[in-house]
């Protein structure tokens, strides 16, 4: 046999070869096709991954009827160009048009719906509204908005000293705030941890995940009251759609924690961690993204937000009699006199009325 028609047998029984498989792998189904393989992941053939679909829509309503109050929101996002600092509103995605850096609409709406201010600050913004401030002599621009403020939400930790001073110094004169923290926070710098002492708050590294009941995804995870209290009420079940764990010193600090079947992603061991805790008229969530508008559709989300919203605006402050202290101005001229004053002294010779008398 030549060495042409050898090669032509060789090609023939390959081709039949793996014709034939791929007919036997493609067999028996209705439109020809293979049948997908099972999956053997439990997490996506699990009945309770996608627990409800369909939502509806969501219902953020305060029951609060406080006097008008100013909450300053900042988002932690840093202003750009000079549309974002005259509109900051489109910051938090009130301002229409565009897409928000941060979108908590639900949470804006609902105060501003029931009469409160809502002001969005950005670094930039209020450093442009003091110009000369001279060093640390005064309040930061964050602390000249909270000395006009009645509450406080913040999605940041990288505050400087002074202004973590201004924060402590709202909260000791009964402010309100919410911080929202994210697990991509940057644990190796000094912002988070400066913030925490400042607050008397932790936060731990990593995520909550639940591979065995979640909504649409295992990071999205669900949590249950520790109890009731004003936070709690009406929610059966919070989501959150990538939450790391937080903690309070304060007994009966935890509010929220995961439902059985929760991991944390740095020890990939089952936690019960707090995932919202409050410490007086501080509330510390380690969650962001469940104040969006998507998210605020999902479980009891909408409900825990207005609940938020009335302990934004349930507070003792009083701007007008409570800013932050400015520190006395030092005298450019001594205030003391430098030699004592002169009295008057009594005089070294009698009168002379009486010798001229008898003369």
């Amino acid at each position: 046999m030549s060495r042409a028609v050898t090669l032509a047998v060789a090609f023939l029984v390959t081709f039949a070869t793996i014709a034939g498989g791929s007919a036997l792998a493609g067999y028996v189904t209705a439109d020809g096709a293979a049948p997908a393989p099972e999956i053997e992941n439990d997490h996506f053939q699990s009945t309770d991954v996608i627990k409800d679909d369909d939502p509806g829509e969501a219902n953020v309503a305060m029951d609060s009827d406080a006097e008008p109050q100013t909450i300053v929101i900042d988002p932690g996002v840093q202003a750009a160009g000079g549309g974002v600092a005259t509109n900051p509103l489109s910051l938090i995605g009130l301002a229409g048009g565009g897409v928000a850096d941060r979108d908590i609409r639900p949470l804006a709406n609902a105060l501003i719906e029931n009469g409160h201010d809502v002001r969005v600050y950005t670094p930039e913004a209020g450093a442009s509204q003091m110009p000369n401030r001279p060093g640390a002599s005064g309040p930061t621009p964050l602390g000249e908005d909270l000395a006009e403020a009645d509450a406080f939400v913040t999605f940041r930790s990288d505050y400087e000293e002074e202004e973590l001073e201004d924060i402590e110094t709202f909260v000791e004169a009964d402010g309100r705030m919410v911080l929202a923290t994210e697990p991509d926070a940057e644990f190796d710098q000094p912002g988070p941890t400066s913030l925490d002492a400042t607050l008397g708050t932790t936060t731990e590294p990593g995520y909550v995940y639940n591979m065995v009941e979640n909504d649409l995804n295992y990071q999205r995870v669900y949590a249950e009251p520790t109890g009731d209290s004003a936070l709690t009420a009406g929610v059966d079940r919070a989501m959150f759609s990538t939450v790391t764990p937080v903690g309070t010193a304060a007994d009966g600090g935890d509010e929220f924690r995961p439902i059985d079947g929760s991991e944390l992603s740095t020890t990939r061991a089952a936690t019960d961690a707090p995932l919202l805790v409050r410490d007086g008229g501080v509330v510390a969530v380690g969650d962001a993204d469940f104040l969006s508008p998507e998210n605020a559709q999902r479980a009891d989300n909408d409900v825990l937000i207005g609940n938020l919203a009335d302990f934004l605006v349930e507070n003792d402050r009083d701007p007008e009699t409570q800013p932050p202290e400015t520190p006395p101005e030092e005298p450019t001229q001594p205030t003391e006199p430098t030699q004592p004053p002169t009295e008057p002294t009594e005089p070294t010779q009698p009168p002379t009325n009486e010798t001229s008398a008898t003369a």
